[in-house]
């Protein structure tokens, strides 16, 4: 693992934090990209980026402290996101307050902007997770697979469901644009991105190392259920909206 990026004199360049800035710039480039499909201008993304960046970050950041608080020594580690440590789940609920709230602001179709967004995210996610990779956190159960992992703290080969996560973010980020370019409704994109991370994450979760609860089922995976239904009940709402012509 490369848990360090570089370094240059007294300044560190962690990996973890160097991949989500990566990602987040890749997701900025790709939704200005897609905004002048449906005639949005790129500097109003650029607005509605940084509210959606802040939002991320304190979201993500706040549900592993509260699911993961045992991890946490001291107060100042809560803070300390360049360690590794956020909950996609998080980011998506505060990300998406921050995206409403900045359209509100600036005027801008809340649902258009959701369908630009949700390809956009899962290219930044798929990047974002090299970085977790790299970081060496986040990693599967014990397996004696050809690709198998040694991670540096564990004695015993892995899963590296860092690499996994990362390419079913891309898969995923390809079939929305796909989709996104022949939509039939507003929010189309937004809610079958709202299905499938779930979907993938529920299945995932079984070769993830992490604590399981109810009927041997992690809280990500309890979460994605009901999601998942969510982001159904979502998809029949709004196909029921005049279609795009």
């Amino acid at each position: 693992m490369h848990p360090i990026l570089l370094k240059i004199g007294s300044m560190t360049i962690y990996s973890y934090g160097f991949m989500l800035a990566l990602g987040f710039l890749a997701s900025i480039i790709l939704a200005c990209f897609l905004a002048r499909k449906i005639s949005i201008k790129p500097e109003n993304i650029l607005d509605v980026a940084m509210f959606v960046f802040i939002g991320a970050i304190i979201g993500a950041r706040t549900f592993y402290v509260i699911f993961f608080w045992y991890e946490i020594r001291n107060p100042w580690e809560a803070f300390m996101i360049w360690n590794g440590g956020l909950i996609f789940y998080g980011g998506l609920v505060f990300g998406l307050l921050g995206l409403i709230w900045a359209c509100k602001i600036f005027k801008i179709s809340v649902m258009d902007m959701l369908d630009i967004a949700t390809p956009a995210t899962f290219l930044g996610y798929a990047i974002g997770r090299i970085g977790c990779f790299l970081n060496g956190c986040c990693y599967g159960v014990k397996c004696s697979l050809p690709w198998a992992v040694e991670f540096p703290h564990l004695l015993e080969l892995r899963h590296p469901t860092q690499i996994y996560a990362s390419i079913s973010g891309f898969i995923i980020m390809g079939i929305l644009l796909f989709l996104f370019y022949r939509r039939k409704f507003q929010g189309q994109i937004f809610a079958l991105g709202i299905i499938f991370y779930p979907s993938y994450r529920f299945l995932i979760d079984f070769i993830r190392d992490n604590t399981r609860y109810l009927f041997g089922l992690t809280n990500a995976q309890i979460g994605s259920i009901f999601i998942i239904i969510f982001g159904l009940i979502l998809y029949g709402i709004f196909s029921r909206r005049v279609e795009i012509k």
